[in-house]
């Protein structure tokens, strides 16, 4: 893939995941912090399509203007911190281990450790520890809404991919 057609992919998919994003912020979620995670997903077909650079850009940028555009430095400072991670450990369980784990899998991983970097900026800003306590349902819910994620992405990747995602699971 040419170096232009990267850009182009990689801007498309970020405005989709911003898109996304801002979409899933209007609905009203169970959960303080919950989300279903679809600009997740995006990242991840990022991930899977273009690789790892493009899929921490895709997700830096979408944060960043997500940030923009609610002005709520709190919630860039959750999101990035738990953003960034997430795509870390996607990108090396996908590229050490993607024999061994589906995508569904791979973006649940990821929704842990993004709740989880959540949790641990909150609970340091907070200057508690109780709110640790919180990962437990925030796990329950990224485990759901990690696996539809990882359901999504593998269909788009399917059918963006072609026959480069042939023995996709």
């Amino acid at each position: 893939m040419n170096k232009t057609r990267r850009i182009v992919l990689t801007g498309l998919f970020t405005a989709c995941a911003f898109a996304v994003n801002m979409a899933e912020s209007a609905l009203p979620m169970p959960l303080p912090g919950a989300k279903i995670g679809l600009a997740n997903a995006v990242a991840l077909c990022a991930l899977v399509l273009l690789g790892t650079k493009e899929a921490f850009c895709v997700t830096v940028l979408r944060v960043t203007l997500a940030w923009l555009a609610s002005g709520n430095l709190f919630s860039f400072v959750c999101s990035i911190c738990g953003a960034v991670p997430a795509v870390a450990v996607m990108a090396l369980l996908y590229k050490k281990f993607g024999a061994e784990f589906s995508l569904p899998w791979i973006s649940v991983a990821g929704a842990w450790t993004f709740n989880a970097g959540q949790v641990a900026v909150v609970s340091y800003i907070v200057g508690d520890a109780r709110i640790a306590f919180y990962i437990l349902p925030l796990f329950v819910a990224g485990t759901a809404a990690g696996w539809a994620s990882g359901l999504l992405s593998r269909s788009v990747c399917r059918r963006i991919g072609g026959d480069k995602i042939e023995n996709f699971h």
